[in-house]
């Protein structure tokens, strides 16, 4: 694709956050190798795993790990990867001056930032480690992408930063994303109070009876031709201005499990810019979750929590509104856990 930058083409940082899944981050890397984009580096950030998943990463960049997957091509002939690798407080700071001028000797596809949080700082955490260096070390863009995508579109970051370029109130972009399932991965539409309650949630069950796409699903964008604004991107892969970014004061660190794109969406429509939705790339997304230790019930019951939260801070519900919600919530939780029970018997 060709650039309109000429010679100044913009720097990104891609940050992908691991956590006790290096097999689904080396592939994801593998996939990045393939980007034809001429000015970007890879930040991985470890969030305290302590399963040897750095080992692993930093044994793949050695070349001493290679990737067996049916949908990405091993390339020895990129290898090895150098990289540099920073504590939590080091990399907040900007690295290492002379790191980094080494590091940028190599061509993007070769070089890597290794980033250890020390401990498990949940997603928003986590990320914001590696946004915090970008800032400091004065990127571009960034691209918060999970680690258990893949890219097979190599001009990926140039149809990223096309919306960022052509309209002046886009904020934050995101990319047509599909499961391995087949199903959509966002953008999604906004969500009414009575939606919320129950009627979105009955209308999707519906839905997925039927076989049809999500009733959260924004079919209007999926069917446009260009960029076009819309209420929510999948918080799989977050493209914005770094600068902007840090003027948003990153992603919430009081949401940890869920709802945290939903949260940036509402926080960059606040400045007057909008999300956007480019539909002319794609990324697959495998949907590896990583290893939680908590039982299925305390997961859910969190995300519940997250969510009421997000409702409450962004949303403004409060009063009866958010008494309602909570009862049914509630009631959610307790229908799950004697389904949960049943399919036990």
């Amino acid at each position: 694709m060709e650039s309109s930058f000429g010679s100044d083409v913009p720097q990104v940082a891609i940050v992908v956050l691991n956590y006790r899944s290096w097999k689904e981050t080396v592939e994801c890397l593998e996939s990045l190798q393939a980007l034809d984009y001429p000015n970007y580096t890879v930040i991985v950030v470890d969030n305290g795993s302590g399963d040897g998943s750095v080992e692993k990463i930093k044994q793949w960049a050695e070349g001493n790990l290679e990737v067996r997957s049916e949908y990405v091509e091993y390339k020895p002939e990129l290898k090895p990867v150098f990289y540099v690798e920073y504590d939590r407080r080091t990399a907040e700071a900007g690295g290492i001056p002379e790191k980094e001028e080494e590091l940028e000797k190599y061509p993007p596809s070769r070089r890597m930032v290794i980033i250890q949080t020390g401990k498990n700082l949940g997603f928003s955490g986590g990320n914001n480690v590696g946004a915090k260096f970008a800032f400091k070390r004065k990127f571009n863009y960034i691209l918060l992408l999970n680690n258990d995508t893949l890219i097979i579109d190599k001009d990926f970051l140039w149809k990223l930063i096309q919306p960022l370029t052509k309209f002046p109130e886009a904020g934050l972009v995101g990319p047509k994303t599909i499961n391995f399932s087949g199903e959509f991965d966002g953008p999604y539409i906004e969500d009414s109070f009575i939606g919320e309650l129950f009627w979105m949630s009955v209308k999707n069950f519906a839905r997925k009876i039927l076989g049809c796409p999500s009733a959260y699903i924004d079919i209007k964008a999926l069917s446009k031709p260009y960029p076009t604004e819309v209420y929510k991107i999948s918080g799989v892969a977050l493209f914005l201005e770094v600068e902007f970014f840090a003027k948003l004061g990153f992603l919430d660190e009081r949401l940890w499990l869920s709802s945290e794109e939903a949260a940036l969406a509402e926080a960059v429509r606040k400045t007057g810019k909008k999300v956007f939705f480019q539909p002319l790339t794609l990324l697959l997304h495998k949907k590896a979750a990583s290893p939680r230790d908590q039982s299925w019930y305390v997961i859910k019951k969190n995300a519940i929590k997250q969510r009421e939260f997000f409702l409450k801070e962004y949303k403004g519900y409060s009063g009866l509104k958010f008494a309602l919600i909570k009862l049914f919530n509630r009631l959610r939780l307790l229908l799950s856990k004697l389904h949960h029970q049943v399919r036990r018997f």
